[in-house]
């Protein structure tokens, strides 16, 4: 309830309270998305269809919880560290007392020990087992761009994006380090939209969110413009398809069966690569730890310039 964000950022957060509880031996109650930020690739109308939409990704999601007892004492918690849980289990040992940790962010442990986040992924994976039996002989890689990035500095969004121009020198790297066949199948999936257009978001706040950080609207519409991803980036590879602002859970699905997975900077294909099992390339510019079965996409001497774009 605390940060209602993307659905792959509260995601990522969930898997990791999770990780944390089964670690380190502790008792897990399971929180359902309740809300998200509108986003234009969602194509919603409506708080009922957003709705529906949370309600199938927590079907999918629903990690496996403990029954909360009839006492206990409730604890929020914005940043979860080692010491303030080691400080809570010893208070609760001494008092002999139940404690419910409400937590906003496992970040302040889970970036410490990422690897725990194999402990989601196991789950997941025990609830869906076709995902390591049957993966798919294909490069999934996700290009997350944002409705229109800006570029440059800008006071109200941090950068974030990685340019359309790093994904071909990306996926070339990958092609070279697994010696791919050029015939080797690729689907780009994105949340650039599928053809030019104009968007009125339902959530007056997020036109609020969006105008604070220098996008214009007119008459409550922002416009936007598509990208051909293929022929002005991937051209080069005869096998690709492009898949624009597909439904989330056939997004991450792919990514998450095949057996190549080149993420992109955002939380959706973070949680992806727990997921998948098999080749991972993570971005050295991501923003959160990298698993150490996961591949760097560019070796430390070889990486690219790479000036994120600002943006949401």
């Amino acid at each position: 309830m605390a940060k209602q964000d993307g659905a792959g950022a509260q995601l990522q957060r969930i898997f990791g309270i999770f990780a944390v509880a089964k670690k380190l031996r502790l008792k897990y109650l399971h929180s359902d998305l309740l809300a998200t930020a509108e986003e234009l690739s969602h194509n919603l109308n409506s708080d009922k269809d957003l709705g529906k939409l949370l309600q199938v990704v927590n079907e999918v999601f629903k990690l496996p919880s403990d029954i909360l007892p009839a006492y206990f004492r409730e604890i929020k918690v914005h940043n979860l560290t080692l010491r303030k849980l080691f400080k809570l289990v010893l208070s609760a040992y001494l008092k002999r007392e139940n404690i419910l940790v409400r937590i906003c962010l496992p970040f302040g442990l889970i970036e410490k020990y990422p690897d725990w986040y194999e402990i989601a992924g196991e789950e997941i994976r025990k609830l869906k087992p076709e995902i390591t039996s049957n993966p798919k002989n294909q490069v999934v890689v996700h290009v997350r761009y944002g409705y229109k990035p800006i570029e440059g500095k800008n006071i109200a969004s941090s950068p974030r994006f990685l340019p359309l121009a790093y994904y071909p020198l990306a996926l070339a790297q990958l092609f070279a380090k697994e010696n791919l066949d050029p015939s080797t199948r690729v689907v780009v999936h994105t949340d650039i939209p599928k053809s030019s257009g104009s968007w009125a978001p339902y959530q007056e706040t997020k036109i609020a969110e969006l105008e604070s950080i220098g996008y214009e609207f007119a008459g409550n519409r922002l416009q936007y413009e598509t990208v051909d991803l293929k022929a002005d980036y991937f051209s080069d590879y005869a096998n690709l398809t492009v898949k624009y602002s597909e439904p989330i859970l056939e997004t991450l699905e792919e990514m998450y069966t095949s057996k190549y997975l080149l993420m992109s900077r955002s939380s959706f294909s973070y949680i992806a690569g727990i997921i998948n099992p098999n080749k991972v390339y993570i971005p050295r510019q991501h923003g959160h730890a990298k698993l150490n079965r996961w591949t760097w996409d560019f070796s430390e001497d070889k990486t690219p310039k790479i000036e994120l774009l600002s943006g949401i």
